[in-house]
């Protein structure tokens, strides 16, 4: 495996610019088709309806039917190959009865559609699509136009694809994700107003009341020597990226994939600072990823990170060098995106509260917590994101652990209550969710409750380090440290780049002292106060590690630092609540490793 970057030069000098320096007028507002010319319309928002011109319904009495049109019409291009759609629809079966079942699918389809079919559907031996010069869909209707949620009726209550039921797990995690998305945008769909009629891309100044939220772009990829089986990585690989920046921040997406690069003028295109796109090249079994980034305001290439890998990697049940290569490019764009005050503007930083607040929180000091716990305040007054009142929740760990406050009564049942409104809202965001699971163990030791929210996160998304590192703390904390040094080392591993790398290694420190690795241990216990040297967390367990193996004069001068920060931890009662494990034989094993430093 090999990686390496590329930073900035201009755009017209590079290969995969995004867009011809001879032209860059034309521009298509939107890849809908206007709706009075519209052969048939896909209505999503609600339950999946299709009709012609004039309102004639066309009835699709096969689920599995039903739920190709349903993936299809979400589709970034409304096109999908054939060895996607039978991963959704028939993920249990071999490849040669997935086939059949899809021929079979496509044959209800054309006889139930009659002579529509082959207006509105492109069916060839690599790929099914709809036909967005004959068709129109809502919900990218409405995306690009708010205003039509009066037209269609549709509210914050409406369910994407509602009664949709198709027995496959596949599908149904696909959908769980989908509608995430929808109850996202669906949240704000009260404050809209139309667009003005000049314009049919609505733009964030057309929002009112609604704070700014950042926008990313996506490019059409690139793609060259492809098989069936790879020409869908481009895609994953923006949307993935764009899906773990969201859970993080609100985002907005702009998707051009459909248009080609002559149409596109990325200064007049819309309010997106950024755009990404993807190359993709695969020679023989060997396949070379590259993502780009672009800079709109001054028209310039930003950089790119590239992997090379074998195909056959690419198909490995969670693989540790795509979310490598994942985690990679989302730290690098947060950082473009999220630490640049050019866009949005104004200087409060409440359009960045999310990852803003997280990182604040890492800063370990009383000022930055309590600046960390303002800003998701205000944050939450203008947005109904998940994620603030979870890592509102989740700030208040910082109290219990690493003696920056005190867990006060009222702070508990505010904490309490703060958990109950973002489980009863349902959040499919897994950063929210590790939030709160670790609130549930950390602060209030409902390890079984922790358990079924970390389980849940992980189920959502695999990729986020964030969240295999507080699955990790959360078998820690339940003595299962085997499973949490394998979690730990994941977390590691994808949070590499993370600007809290080092939570990721302290916690790798305390899965590795428990197994009794105590080199290992001190080696990421140094690393990660070379990195944050208030972590007093790594301290303790530098401590620990230095006290078991019998270094007694490094432990006491790591242990003087540590009494520096933290006077109280002198207290058996207090290193035993800023432990806070559960199994007793686990804490006499690391209160001993201390103890060893204090004689």
């Amino acid at each position: 495996m090999r990686q390496h970057n590329d930073i900035r030069e201009p755009a017209a000098a590079h290969p995969d610019a995004p867009f011809p320096p001879q032209d860059r007028s034309r521009i298509r507002t939107t890849h809908q088709t206007d709706p009075a010319a519209a052969l048939a319309k896909i209505h999503v928002l609600g339950p999946l309806t299709i009709t012609t011109k004039d309102g004639t319904p066309l009835t699709l009495r096969n689920r599995k039917a039903q739920g190709m049109i349903a993936l299809l019409a979400l589709a970034p291009r409304a096109q999908r190959t054939r060895v996607w759609l039978r991963s959704k629809l028939w993920s249990e079966s071999d490849e040669q009865k997935s086939s059949t079942s899809l021929r079979q699918t496509v044959f209800e389809i054309k006889k139930d559609l009659g002579a529509m079919t082959d207006h509105i559907l492109q069916i060839d031996r690599q790929s099914i699509a709809l036909r967005l010069d004959k068709v129109w869909i809502d919900l990218p209707a409405l995306k690009n136009d708010p205003g039509l949620c009066h037209t269609l009726g549709v509210t914050r209550e409406t369910e994407l694809l509602e009664g949709c039921d198709v027995a496959d797990e596949e599908f149904e995690e696909w959908l769980t994700v989908e509608r995430q998305l929808w109850d996202d945008l669906a949240r704000n769909l009260p404050k809209y107003r139309p667009a003005p009629a000049q314009s049919q891309v609505a733009k964030i100044s057309d929002l009112p009341n609604i704070a700014p939220v950042y926008c990313l772009g996506f490019l059409p990829n690139i793609e060259h020597g492809c098989s069936d089986f790879t020409s869908h990585i481009a895609d994953q690989i923006q949307e993935t990226v764009a899906r773990n920046l969201k859970e993080f921040q609100p985002l907005q997406v702009i998707d051009f994939r459909s248009y080609s690069d002559d149409q596109i003028n990325l200064t007049q295109a819309c309010e997106a600072e950024f755009f990404i796109r993807v190359r993709a090249l695969q020679v023989r079994q060997k396949i070379t990823l590259t993502l780009f980034l672009y800079r709109t305001s001054n028209m310039t290439y930003e950089w790119s990170q590239s992997i090379q890998m074998d195909v056959d990697e690419l198909f490995q049940p969670d693989s540790m060098l795509m979310s490598g290569f994942i985690s990679q490019n989302v730290e690098r764009l947060a950082k473009s995106i999220f630490e640049d005050d050019i866009y949005p503007g104004g200087s409060d930083g409440h359009n960045r509260a999310g990852y803003t607040a997280l990182n604040l929180m890492f800063k370990l000091d009383h000022a930055s917590l309590m600046r960390s716990i303002d800003l998701l305040d205000q944050a939450q007054k203008g947005s109904g994101y998940s994620v603030f009142p979870s890592l509102r929740s989740y700030a208040a760990t910082f109290a219990l652990g690493e003696n920056i406050g005190r867990l006060e009564d009222d702070m508990a049942e505010q904490t309490r209550i703060l958990v109950r409104e973002t489980l009863d809202a349902n959040p499919f965001n897994s950063i929210s969710l590790a939030c709160l699971g670790h609130v549930m163990g950390y602060a209030f030791g409902d390890h079984t409750a922790a358990g079924e929210l970390m389980t849940r996160a992980l189920n959502l998304n695999s990729s986020q380090a964030f969240v295999w590192d507080h699955y990790a703390l959360h078998k820690f904390y339940i003595g299962e440290y085997d499973a949490a040094y394998q979690a730990a080392k994941r977390a590691n591993y994808l949070g590499a780049y993370s600007p809290i790398s080092y939570t990721y290694e302290t916690t790798l420190a305390m899965a590795a002292t428990m197994q009794g690795r105590h080199r290992e241990a001190i080696a990421y216990a140094k690393n990660a106060l070379a990195k944050q040297p208030r972590f007093i967390a790594a301290m303790r367990y530098l401590i620990a590690n230095y006290g078991h193996l019998g270094e007694i004069d490094k432990a006491k001068r790591a242990y003087e630092k540590l009494i520096a920060i933290d006077p109280d931890f002198q207290s058996e009662l207090t290193q035993k609540e800023r432990f806070r494990l559960t199994n007793k034989d686990a804490a006499t094993f690391v209160i001993e490793g201390i103890r060893r430093s204090e004689y």
